[in-house]
């Protein structure tokens, strides 16, 4: 121990030991808690980052009609499909920035914190006989991709535009106040684009399957567990994914 002049005590290394030990101890005990904070911070995000890309899916869907969202590549035979828009394709999923998620690991179906998807909206996680198959995600990789900045923010696409005088189809944008970037954890979030028309029955007016649409983050595993094809009347959210049904 030492003494300053006047009188004063100083700290030994003794109490800076034990001071520095509580601390180490302290943050060690706030470790875990912080780190779901962030983690619940992160899912929040990407849940509102999906809703306001449903919002601006579902104000397009409007302006421009549903002939107008058969893709040209994909259209079944007999379709309805604008010819003003046939040179504006859309395409089969609409991506922002970021890295493409994965489809390895089928049997990663963590949720974490369990419960969370429900407490800010969304459809409950479910994997549907225990997992989503690998062949049932592959297409979001697969398939043909455009930015959803294209077509929301900027007519890229060159989509005819909307005349005062028009209820449907022409672009009134754009759809989002701003561009999305990537999510929380770097991964593009994703929207399975064909079959979007806006309907709500099990089938079209032409007899034809409608399939659930999602604007879809794969969430802090980087794994995307939801497949791509789902029927409308029977669709799911699956594992630790995020995200919105907008059909």
């Amino acid at each position: 121990m030492w003494s300053r002049a006047g009188g004063e005590r100083g700290i030994t290394i003794i109490e800076m030991t034990v001071v520095l030990s509580v601390m180490f101890i302290l943050a060690g005990a706030m470790s875990p808690i912080v780190s779901e904070s962030v983690d619940t911070a992160r899912m929040i995000k990407a849940a509102n980052d999906a809703k306001m890309i449903a919002a601006g899916m579902i104000a397009f869907e409007k302006d421009m009609g549903s002939s107008a969202l058969v893709n040209t590549a994909s259209a079944p035979a007999g379709s309805n499909l604008d010819p003003a828009f046939s040179q504006a394709a859309m395409p089969d999923v609409m991506v922002t920035s970021g890295e493409a998620p994965q489809i390895e690991g089928d049997n990663a179906i963590a949720v974490t914190p369990a419960n969370l998807p429900a407490q800010l909206g969304l459809n409950a996680p479910r994997a549907r006989g225990g997992r989503s198959t690998r062949a049932g995600r592959r297409r979001w990789l697969e398939a043909a991709t455009g930015l959803i900045e294209d077509h929301l923010i900027a007519n890229r696409a060159g989509y005819r535009m909307k005349r005062p005088e028009e209820g449907e189809g022409g672009w009134n944008g754009p759809y989002l106040s701003k561009g999305v970037k990537a999510d929380p954890w770097g991964k593009r979030y994703q929207v399975n684009m064909l079959g979007f028309d806006g309907g709500v029955t099990a089938a079209d007016a032409n007899g034809n399957a409608r399939h659930a649409v999602f604007v879809v983050s794969a969430g802090g595993n980087g794994v995307i567990e939801t497949p791509f094809d789902q029927p409308i009347d029977d669709a799911q959210i699956f594992g630790d994914d995020i995200g919105i049904r907008i059909q």
